[in-house]
């Protein structure tokens, strides 16, 4: 049996706890963490076995397995303290992986390990496997209703006004590494798709502002020298519109596969 804390209760890890709560084989949920106290209370009650709200610095010492939903400041806070234990990471926040290459080597050498879900996205199977051999490009099209990109920054800093959109409009085009740094909470799903293919300063992004999007939708395109993958998704939003339910998803499906005997 693995025991599992979830880092951070908003609407994915919320999601990760109830679908603990329901019951998994090989997996018991230990603890959570959250900055949001009140909250996070609030949405343990609807839990059937409650696990005990612990300080984020903390959760280490809770678990084997230690899942951030919370953000990249709540990932800061927790990666090192959880690899020094030589403990598992499952990362949603993966594109602040991309400027945090000492997480690597700090679980190299105690021994812990990074994981990283799918995500909004599939088919990073198949991408690390043409990763094996010379993947010559590889590009990622998301398309996102407005409301899923309020209140970022660097939209703002270039005029961009998503109340006046009202047909599909290119916000950004550029590199995952860009990607991550400019939309940290917005396109995870690129530094995913970098991690498992050719990295970040060649994984071309694309993000549309799209008012017609029912969802959050991402489309996949590599070419390598084992064939050519074109994959897409049209992921329904949770209860935060910037994230997709199907996040919170991966992560139950990779915690049941750390659940299995020998894992």
């Amino acid at each position: 049996m693995k025991i599992v804390a979830i880092a951070g209760l908003g609407a994915i890890g919320h999601a990760v706890a109830r679908g603990i709560d329901r019951g998994m084989d090989g997996i018991r949920l230990g603890a959570v963490s959250a900055r949001d106290q009140d909250a996070a209370r609030a949405r343990l009650d609807t839990l059937l076995h409650r696990p005990p709200l612990v300080p984020l610095p903390r959760i280490a010492a809770h678990a084997d397995i230690v899942v951030e939903c919370g953000g990249a400041g709540v990932l800061a806070e927790i990666a090192a303290p959880v690899l020094d234990a030589g403990k598992h990471l499952v990362v949603l926040s993966c594109g602040a992986l991309l400027s945090s290459p000492e997480l690597g080597l700090l679980a190299s050498r105690h021994r812990g390990r990074i994981h990283v879900p799918s995500g909004a996205i599939g088919g990073l199977d198949a991408v690390a496997a043409m990763a094996e051999g010379e993947i010559r490009s590889a590009r990622l099209i998301s398309r996102k209703p407005p409301i899923a990109l309020r209140a970022i920054p660097w939209l703002e800093q270039r005029g961009i006004d998503l109340r006046e959109v009202r047909e599909p409009t290119l916000v950004f085009r550029g590199y995952a590494a860009q990607a991550a740094r400019h939309f940290p909470a917005n396109l995870n799903v690129a530094a995913a798709l970098s991690l498992a293919g050719i990295g970040a300063q060649r994984t071309e992004v694309e993000l549309w502002a799209d008012p017609h999007a029912r969802g959050n939708c991402h489309a996949i395109e590599v070419e390598s020298d084992s064939g050519a993958m074109r994959f897409s998704i049209e992921a329904t939003a949770s209860g935060n519109p910037a994230t997709s339910s199907l996040a919170a998803q991966s992560v139950l499906a990779l915690l049941r596969r750390l659940g299995l005997p020998g894992a």
